[in-house]
């Protein structure tokens, strides 16, 4: 009678059935599987990473955090070129493990693996062990493929790693997970723009998504303004030591976020104020047009054809679920099934699709959120198979489906494993197959093997030949040199890529600003990287030019001899042809060189060309 009564007084509590693709549990050699086939890509990825040397964008980052770290005023010695978070993640990597890529790679790492990890468990939570399995092979064959994988220490990488964290916690709060969970996502979610601006995609998805629920009756709107305050503690929580660091101790940078805010008073009216996003898109679209963008993105769309068909095919899917349920008048109870994330992770995905289009360098790297998102969206569509397969009575037909789609992603991927025969970025035919993971994996076995770049022979060269209290300056943009060669600059601005894309002006007050630096700290070497930027048809701007052989009577042609009547004859007749071919814009800011010309010709000596850099030493 008591144990009767006690039964009724506290009585059980049942959960309501889980939809037939949970019920499937996960076996143990089924998890091992997806850990060897989405390790392995990874590891291939990280191989490559490892033993591929950064010259770019991964050294500019390591160069500035070293620098700071080594006393340099931010804003005043050292103008970073990389976004807050992406600063302060190197700066904790070359704290711990010295001045190289090394630290921020490992760094990187651990939080993609993360973030793959958190994905798995939240697309198993929601659509099952099939689909998760599915989703994180895909999210990491194509975030380590190296035709869009710009290896070493990549901003979007990290932008990356925080929108899945952030996107899978919130999912996995909101299907019954700890509160915790929400103010997590908030937190990552809130980080991913400070690695790069276009990581306010999940954040606007994520935001979307929560004020859609009340009105799709999912939640109630007491429960969304619950996760609303969650994610605004979280985003709060995480970014406030970012204000304390910024503001408490006076570092010239730009608070969090204040980016968006100059974008929208620009947007505004004409008094607003210029960002360095807002001036950095508004050059490449000055010398690109949009009719040599939209191909340009179409052909990297046709690269990326697996996780795109993947994300479209789940779009369709649960539009056609809803329009059957419609016409049916069958009410869908979506608070409780896992459909309703469709929606969620289908709002990231298109963000990340359409702010491709907003830089119109469309460099690679460009490419790789998309994947990411498209990967989760898309296990919605695999998860819906393996539920049709466990519960239709046509299971052979639904295997053999199962199968020959297998068959097509194959097919899709083909080129990632094995190279492409033309370039997405220019559509120029390659002479063989490139890019894939079995080029570049023989590339960077060749690295690992002592193989060197001419970069890395030059900052070799300089490192021999110079101490560490010597300074250096490399001219375009090679970061990469500063590293290799653990020297720095005496300019705040120690690199360049806006050789083109700058007003004439402002680049001939950046041009002056140099030299005045080196009249106070004459660099021992300076290395003209000859390195065609953006646009890639136009030529450098060159410290030292070479002339053709015969030119104005010269025998042997190569270097511009210092005679001062040649001197004047080239520079007109190089004026004139940048004028005809490029407009007059480029011929100003090839004159607002001169004086950089000069400076070198009359204080510097050419004692190196190595590959296609000119090595000069003071003399």
């Amino acid at each position: 009678m008591t144990k009767h009564l006690l039964r009724k007084t506290h009585p059980r509590k049942h959960k309501t059935p889980a939809p037939a693709h949970r019920t499937v549990t996960a076996k143990l050699p089924g998890i091992v599987i997806v850990i060897i086939l989405a390790g392995i890509p990874f590891t291939l990825g990280k191989y490559i990473e490892f033993n591929t040397p950064g010259p770019f964008d991964s050294g500019s980052y390591v160069y500035s955090a070293k620098h700071i770290l080594d006393g340099a005023e931010i804003g005043v010695d050292e103008i970073p070129s990389a976004q807050l978070g992406t600063l302060l993640v190197n700066m904790s990597g070359v704290r711990l493990f010295g001045y190289s890529e090394t630290g921020p790679e490992i760094i990187q790492t651990i939080m993609q693996a993360a973030a793959l990890v958190m994905m798995f468990i939240a697309i198993r939570k929601l659509y099952g062990t099939l689909a998760a399995g599915v989703a994180v092979i895909i999210a990491s064959v194509y975030l380590s493929s190296p035709i869009i994988a710009k290896f070493g220490n990549v901003k979007e990488q990290y932008m990356i790693a925080c929108m899945v964290i952030a996107a899978s916690c919130f999912a996995l709060q909101q299907v019954g997970g700890k509160w915790y969970l929400a103010m997590l996502a908030g937190g990552f979610a809130v980080w991913a723009p400070l690695f790069k601006p276009t990581g306010i995609s999940v954040i606007g998805a994520i935001g979307l998504f929560v004020l859609l629920q009340p009105l799709l009756k999912n939640r109630t709107w007491k429960q969304t303004g619950t996760d609303i305050a969650l994610l605004l503690g979280g985003a709060a929580a995480s970014l406030a030591p970012l204000f304390i660091w910024i503001i408490g101790w006076g570092i010239q940078l730009s608070l969090p976020y204040e980016f968006a805010w100059d974008m929208l008073t620009k947007a505004l009216g004409p008094g607003g104020a210029a960002t360095d996003t807002g001036s950095y898109v508004a050059g490449g679209r000055a010398v690109i047009s949009f009719s040599e963008q939209w191909p340009r993105v179409l052909r990297y769309y046709g690269v990326l054809i697996l996780p795109i068909a993947l994300a479209v095919g789940a779009v369709v899917l649960r539009i056609g679920k809803v329009v059957i349920s419609t016409k049916t008048k069958v009410e869908e109870k979506q608070a409780n099934t896992s459909d309703r994330f469709v929606l969620l992770f289908a709002l990231w995905w298109l963000g990340d699709m359409a702010l491709v289009w907003v830089s119109p360098r469309s460099y690679e790297q460009y490419y790789l959120p998309l994947n990411a998102s498209a990967a989760m969206l898309g296990g919605y569509l695999i998860g819906a198979y393996w539920e049709k397969t466990s519960t239709t009575v046509f299971k052979r037909k639904w295997i053999l489906t199962g199968l020959a789609g297998l068959a097509v992603m194959l097919a899709m991927s083909w080129h990632v494993f094995f190279g492409i025969g033309r370039s997405p970025h220019s559509a120029f035919k390659y002479s063989s197959k490139r890019r894939g993971y079995s080029q570049k994996l023989r590339e960077a076995s060749q690295y690992s093997k002592g193989a060197k770049g001419s970069w890395e022979v030059v900052a070799d060269y300089i490192r021999t030949h110079s101490t560490q209290d010597d300074k250096i300056y490399v001219w375009g943009w090679y970061p990469g040199i500063y590293v290799k060669a653990q020297r720095f600059s005496p300019t705040p601005r120690a690199f360049t890529a806006a050789m083109h894309t700058q007003q004439p002006e402002e680049f001939a007050k950046m041009i002056k600003g140099l030299i005045e630096s080196f009249k106070k700290d004459m660099p021992k070497f300076i290395v003209d990287s000859r390195k065609n930027h953006i646009p890639l048809e136009r030529p450098p701007h060159e410290l030292w030019p070479k002339v053709p052989k015969g030119f104005l009577g010269t025998e042997k042609g190569g270097f511009l001899p210092p005679d001062k009547k040649v001197i004047a004859a080239f520079e007109k007749s190089y004026g004139e042809m940048l004028t005809q071919r490029f407009g007059k814009d480029e011929a100003l800011r090839f004159a607002a060189v001169k004086g950089f010309r000069d400076f070198i010709m009359k204080n510097y000596r050419i004692v190196q060309t190595i590959g296609p850099h000119v090595v000069f030493e003071r003399k």
